[in-house]
């Protein structure tokens, strides 16, 4: 009994990682005002030690809601 291994080959195998796409920072300014006021909330709330629940949002707002995150920290 002849037992070999068999191993794929590399046009076979799907790549495992995926590119990331870069993309620029957003202005400060076309940041919505809600979503700034929520980046703050969350920045209050972690400072103070509280627990915060963010709601589902689309990859838009919460891009928006990090961006205002990193500002606010950035200023801090």
């Amino acid at each position: 009994m002849n037992l070999s291994i068999l191993s794929p080959s590399t046009e076979a195998v799907k790549p495992r990682r995926h590119q990331r796409i870069l993309r620029d920072d957003i202005a400060a300014r076309e940041i919505d005002p809600a979503l700034k006021a929520f980046g703050r909330h969350i920045a209050r709330s972690i400072r103070k030690g509280r627990g915060v629940h963010i709601p589902a949002m689309n990859n838009i707002a919460f891009g928006q809601v990090l961006r205002t995150l990193e500002l606010k920290r950035a200023c801090n």
